[in-house]
């Protein structure tokens, strides 16, 4: 009997643990979001975000934030957020602005333009800014609707 309960707990773990686990798809979702390439919609991506990563770890900046541990553009990613009651989507990297650019670039064929002395543009409205954190160099954000381009 011990066993089995056993078994079926290992199973249940397996299984949340799994449902929490980041898809393969995640890099092209959040990536395509994140370069205005995707319609910007709060709804679409806290339910993709909850689905794939469970609850927020927290809410700052009028939206919510979680903690990942993924790369988009060969670049690792240390937080997604999504605005809360406003379209946009963003995400903090641990690269240098340069680095990311360099990266979507090569990815995307994207190309940034810098409009300040720590702010970018693509011309598709992504924005790219420098990030003050231990963790993260670079912040990247979308605004949806009426900046997205389509």
């Amino acid at each position: 009997m011990i066993s089995l309960f056993r078994n079926a707990m290992l199973t249940s773990l397996c299984v949340c643990s799994a449902a929490l686990a980041a898809p393969s798809h995640f890099p092209v979702v959040i990536g395509s979001a994140l370069t205005c390439r995707d319609q910007i919609s709060v709804d679409y991506f806290s339910d993709y975000m909850k689905t794939f990563f469970g609850k927020p770890a927290f809410f700052a900046g009028g939206a919510n934030w979680w903690k990942v541990s993924e790369s988009i553009f060969n670049s690792p990613v240390e937080y997604v957020f999504v605005g809360y009651g406003q379209d946009f989507i963003g995400a903090t990297f641990k690269d240098s602005p340069e680095k990311l650019i360099a990266n979507v670039r090569d990815f995307t064929g994207m190309e940034y333009r810098q409009t300040g002395t720590e702010k970018w543009e693509a011309t598709t409205s992504g924005v790219l800014i420098k990030y003050y954190d231990k963790n993260a160099s670079s912040k990247m954000y979308c605004f949806g609707s009426p900046h997205t381009p389509y």
